[in-house]
Protein backbone atom coordinates (compact mmCIF):
# COMPACT_ATOMS: atom_id res chain seq x y z
CA UNK A 1 0.00 0.00 0.00
CA UNK A 2 1.31 3.39 -1.10
CA UNK A 3 1.13 6.05 1.30
CA UNK A 4 0.97 9.80 0.69
CA UNK A 5 2.55 11.00 3.66
CA UNK A 6 5.40 8.91 3.74
CA UNK A 7 5.85 9.47 0.04
CA UNK A 8 5.99 13.35 1.01
CA UNK A 9 8.44 13.02 3.75
CA UNK A 10 10.65 11.29 1.15
CA UNK A 11 10.59 14.11 -1.58
CA UNK A 12 13.72 14.66 -3.39
CA UNK A 13 15.62 17.04 -0.73
CA UNK A 14 15.38 14.75 2.24
CA UNK A 15 16.79 11.97 0.32
CA UNK A 16 19.66 14.36 -0.80
CA UNK A 17 19.92 15.18 2.96
CA UNK A 18 19.78 11.13 3.84
CA UNK A 19 22.60 10.53 0.87
CA UNK A 20 24.97 13.16 1.98
CA UNK A 21 24.95 11.55 5.69
CA UNK A 22 25.47 8.40 4.19
CA UNK A 23 28.45 9.24 2.08
CA UNK A 24 30.52 11.05 4.74
CA UNK A 25 29.61 7.45 6.64
CA UNK A 26 28.56 10.02 9.74
CA UNK A 27 26.38 7.88 12.20
CA UNK A 28 25.48 10.33 14.09
CA UNK A 29 23.95 12.34 11.57
CA UNK A 30 22.46 9.56 9.94
CA UNK A 31 20.91 9.00 13.71
CA UNK A 32 19.92 12.72 13.71
CA UNK A 33 18.23 12.07 10.46
CA UNK A 34 16.50 8.85 11.54
CA UNK A 35 15.35 10.62 14.71
CA UNK A 36 14.17 13.65 12.94
CA UNK A 37 12.55 11.57 10.14
CA UNK A 38 10.17 9.15 13.09
CA UNK A 39 9.94 12.90 14.95
CA UNK A 40 8.01 14.16 11.62
CA UNK A 41 6.02 11.04 10.64
CA UNK A 42 4.67 10.72 14.55
CA UNK A 43 3.24 13.85 14.55
CA UNK A 44 1.74 13.59 10.75
CA UNK A 45 0.11 10.21 11.92
CA UNK A 46 -0.67 11.95 15.07
CA UNK A 47 -2.51 14.59 13.22
CA UNK A 48 -4.30 11.76 11.08
CA UNK A 49 -5.37 9.71 14.07
CA UNK A 50 -6.88 13.02 15.46
CA UNK A 51 -8.88 14.25 12.56
CA UNK A 52 -10.39 10.74 12.23
CA UNK A 53 -10.89 9.94 15.77
CA UNK A 54 -12.96 13.66 15.73
CA UNK A 55 -14.77 13.09 12.94
CA UNK A 56 -15.78 9.67 14.33
CA UNK A 57 -16.53 11.50 17.49
CA UNK A 58 -18.77 14.25 15.89
CA UNK A 59 -20.79 11.08 14.36
CA UNK A 60 -21.35 9.42 17.00
CA UNK A 61 -22.54 12.06 18.74
CA UNK A 62 -25.32 13.04 15.98
CA UNK A 63 -26.41 9.15 16.01
CA UNK A 64 -26.92 10.07 20.03
CA UNK A 65 -28.98 12.64 19.05
CA UNK A 66 -30.87 11.12 16.42
CA UNK A 67 -31.89 7.82 18.76
CA UNK A 68 -32.46 10.26 21.70
CA UNK A 69 -34.99 12.17 19.79
CA UNK A 70 -36.54 8.82 17.99
CA UNK A 71 -36.81 7.33 21.43
CA UNK A 72 -38.74 10.17 22.58
CA UNK A 73 -40.71 11.19 20.14
CA UNK A 74 -41.90 7.41 19.57
CA UNK A 75 -41.93 6.21 23.33
CA UNK A 76 -45.30 5.10 23.77
CA UNK A 77 -45.28 7.18 27.32
CA UNK A 78 -43.46 9.96 26.12
CA UNK A 79 -44.29 10.56 22.75
CA UNK A 80 -42.82 14.35 22.17
CA UNK A 81 -43.83 16.67 19.42
CA UNK A 82 -41.54 18.98 17.86
CA UNK A 83 -41.87 22.03 20.07
CA UNK A 84 -40.84 19.32 23.60
CA UNK A 85 -38.09 18.19 21.41
CA UNK A 86 -36.79 20.94 20.64
CA UNK A 87 -37.01 22.21 24.59
CA UNK A 88 -35.85 18.76 25.61
CA UNK A 89 -32.85 19.14 23.35
CA UNK A 90 -31.85 22.79 24.72
CA UNK A 91 -31.79 21.48 28.35
CA UNK A 92 -29.64 18.64 27.28
CA UNK A 93 -27.07 21.01 25.91
CA UNK A 94 -27.03 23.15 28.54
CA UNK A 95 -26.69 19.92 31.03
CA UNK A 96 -23.41 18.84 28.88
CA UNK A 97 -22.05 22.26 28.90
CA UNK A 98 -22.31 22.18 32.31
CA UNK A 99 -19.71 19.55 32.09
CA UNK A 100 -16.99 21.53 30.36
CA UNK A 101 -17.87 25.17 31.12
CA UNK A 102 -19.85 25.32 34.66
CA UNK A 103 -17.84 22.19 36.33
CA UNK A 104 -20.24 20.11 37.19
CA UNK A 105 -18.84 15.94 37.61
CA UNK A 106 -21.11 13.04 36.60
CA UNK A 107 -20.98 12.57 40.27
CA UNK A 108 -22.84 16.39 40.89
CA UNK A 109 -25.39 15.54 38.42
CA UNK A 110 -25.84 12.04 40.04
CA UNK A 111 -26.27 13.39 43.45
CA UNK A 112 -29.13 15.97 42.37
CA UNK A 113 -30.89 13.37 40.48
CA UNK A 114 -30.87 11.26 43.50
CA UNK A 115 -31.86 14.13 45.60
CA UNK A 116 -34.78 14.70 43.82
CA UNK A 117 -36.00 10.83 44.13
CA UNK A 118 -34.86 9.75 40.67
CA UNK A 119 -33.02 6.24 40.51
CA UNK A 120 -30.15 6.01 39.09
CA UNK A 121 -29.34 2.14 37.57
CA UNK A 122 -25.66 1.13 36.83
CA UNK A 123 -22.56 2.61 37.96
CA UNK A 124 -21.77 5.96 36.58
CA UNK A 125 -18.30 6.51 37.73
Amino acid sequence: MNDVVINKMFDTSELNRLQRCAKNKDKKEIIKWGQDFEHRLAELYHKRYKDYYLNEYKERLKDLDVAMIYALHFNEETHFENDKLTDFMNDLSATMRGFYKDNFTREDYVKMLKDDGVKIEGDFK
